[in-house]
């Protein structure tokens, strides 16, 4: 497949701004964006181009992150409304789900959580945990006594070429403070064990089980079976 270059030197910030502002006037409750915003946008996407063209994936990646997460700031500036609730439309968009089963919590995250030198942490982060805090105003999700959390990473069964998880991964430290800032009073041992399992499915995402430690022994027995 032969990428099409698409010369980003070329554009002008302060002309194409105009259409961004007019753009801007179709979302309701819209406030006028500072210039420079549009172009912030317009350079991170010149990043991006260079680094497709120079198929350095891994930069990209973390710009591709970088981006989102600026994105979000000015969605919030120019919706007039607070970045947490645009973290939480975010989170709904990206495929965060939480579900408290008994005495299970159940968090499904859209991707297996790379392992990676460099990462945006807020790009996770700051959604999974914004979600959490607002489901945890209606539903009872502390665990008084000591709980363990389970991560499982669920690999497409049929991509081999995935690279498979270390037990150093940096985003996973991200969805544990995430998680259990709402779960236990810290994530010291003395309150939070932890344990990664993984299996095959039919796409790539991770799943967090929280719950009481005395549960854990019938959970994984039961998990096991319906695998």
């Amino acid at each position: 497949m032969t990428y099409n270059r698409i010369n980003t030197n070329d554009v002008k910030p302060e002309m194409d701004f105009e259409q961004i502002q007019r753009d801007l006037k179709k979302f309701k409750n819209q406030k006028p964006a500072p210039e420079i915003d549009g172009a912030k946008l317009l350079r991170y996407i010149g990043k991006l181009e260079r680094l497709i063209t120079d198929e350095n994936y891994q930069d990209f990646e973390y710009i591709a992150e970088c981006f989102m997460c600026y994105v979000r700031e000015m969605m919030a500036n120019v919706k007039q409304e607070s970045k947490k609730e645009i973290l939480i439309k975010c989170a709904d968009s990206m495929g965060i789900t939480i579900q408290k089963k008994g005495e299970i919590l159940e968090i499904t995250l859209p991707m297996i959580l790379p392992t990676k030198a460099k990462a945006k942490a807020e790009y996770l982060f700051e959604p999974l945990f914004f979600t959490m805090e607002n489901f945890s105003k209606s539903k009872e999700v502390f665990i008084k006594e000591k709980a363990i959390m389970c991560i499982e990473f669920i690999y497409d069964k049929s991509n081999k070429n995935i690279r498979r998880g270390d037990h150093d991964n940096k985003e996973v430290k991200q969805v544990i403070d995430a998680i259990s800032s709402f779960v236990v009073p810290d994530d010291s041992d003395n309150y939070l064990s932890l344990c990664q399992i993984s299996r095959e499915g039919d796409y790539n995402h991770t799943k967090v089980y929280v719950m009481p430690e005395k549960c854990f022994g019938a959970f994984f027995l039961d998990h096991s079976k319906n695998k």
